[in-house]
Formats: structure tokens, C-alpha cells, sequence
């Protein structure tokens, strides 16, 4: 993918964007790391749906599998297989996913949620099926994950997304071929 002649490789995208979405539609092309991150770190059933792994968001009832260590080597390996097969790793911004991309010396895009986009992210989450807790939390910090996304560092794109934007549409201006 490129941007503004920048290359890269992967996606790091903030909350309600649109990541599994994408995942869901072109599941030969794209990874969602957050889920395959949470079925390293957790035992989670085999025939548990994406909607309802969403539902579990902020209140994890699932038992941990292994230790940080163990889990993010299972991650690690599970992932260098993904790029392997030639698949976009589309990951959320948690240290260990971004850590991976970074030790593996993979280009990537940051996109978050502009400033505008508080009652909208509210919206999407709630449409999505997340709780109500986790929507108020996400709500109460919104201003403060703004200002932390603004200032992140290690992408070689940094991409702000507007209302009605979604990560399908932001990575056509990628100049991703589907």
C-alpha cells in the first residue's frame, strides 16, 4: 500500500473503524490481529462468533491461556505465518501487536478517529454490540485517546478519519487493489 509516497505493509487502526468488517469481507486478504491476539491470550470456544467475542469486550470472562510471555510467542508465530501467506495484517493498537510489527521491521499506517468523531465512535460501537460500560469508558476517554493517537510515532503514514470514513474506504485511498 502507499500513501503520500509512502509504503507500508500493515494497518494499525484505532476502535470502530471498520477492522472486522474488513477481515469478515475479505478473509483471504486481511488478518484481524486483535482476535487472533485475544484467542492467544484467552481460551476462547472455537465456534464463538466475531459479534459475540465483541460483546465480551471490557468484561473478559474467558479463562487466560498462558502466561504474557508464552502468549505473545504463540502471537509472534501465528503472525509471521499470516505474512507468510501474503495476508494484511489489519491490528489494533495494542503494544504487543504494534511491538510485532516494529521487531519485524513491517511498515505500517496509524489511522484513527478525528477529534469530531466522539458521538460517532459512540454510535459505532453501540451499533456493533459493544456494552454499555465500555461505551461510556470509551466515550469518557475519547479526548485523551485522541491526544495519545495524535502523537504516536512509529508509523510511516499517520492517518486522522473523518465522519462516515471507513477503514474500506481509507485503504481505496491506499492504493489497495481489491
Amino acid at each position: 500500500m502507499k500513501y503520500e509516497g509512502k509504503e507500508f505493509d500493515a494497518i494499525v487502526a484505532t476502535p470502530g473503524c471498520g477492522k472486522s468488517y474488513l477481515c469478515d469481507k475479505y478473509p483471504d486478504r486481511f488478518v484481524d490481529v486483535d482476535e487472533v491476539r485475544l484467542r492467544c491470550k484467552y481460551i476462547v470456544p472455537e465456534n464463538i462468533t466475531r459479534a459475540e467475542l465483541e460483546k465480551t469486550k471490557g468484561n473478559r470472562h474467558f479463562e487466560r491461556r498462558a502466561h504474557y510471555d508464552e502468549y505473545v510467542k504463540d502471537l509472534y508465530n501465528k503472525l509471521d505465518e499470516f505474512v507468510k501467506q501474503g495476508k494484511t495484517l489489519i491490528v489494533a493498537p495494542h503494544p504487543e501487536a504494534i511491538d510485532y510489527l516494529v521487531s519485524r521491521n513491517i511498515k505500517f499506517a496509524f489511522v484513527f478517529q478525528g477529534k469530531d468523531m466522539k458521538q460517532e465512535q459512540t454510535e459505532r460501537m453501540r451499533k456493533r454490540g459493544n456494552s454499555e460500560d465500555l461505551i461510556k469508558q470509551n466515550a469518557e476517554m475519547f479526548d485523551k485517546f485522541y491526544e495519545m493517537n495524535k502523537k504516536e510515532n512509529k508509523s510511516v503514514v499517520h492517518y486522522e478519519f473523518g465522519k462516515e470514513e471507513f477503514l474500506e474506504d481509507i485503504i481505496k485511498k491506499f492504493c489497495y487493489k481489491f
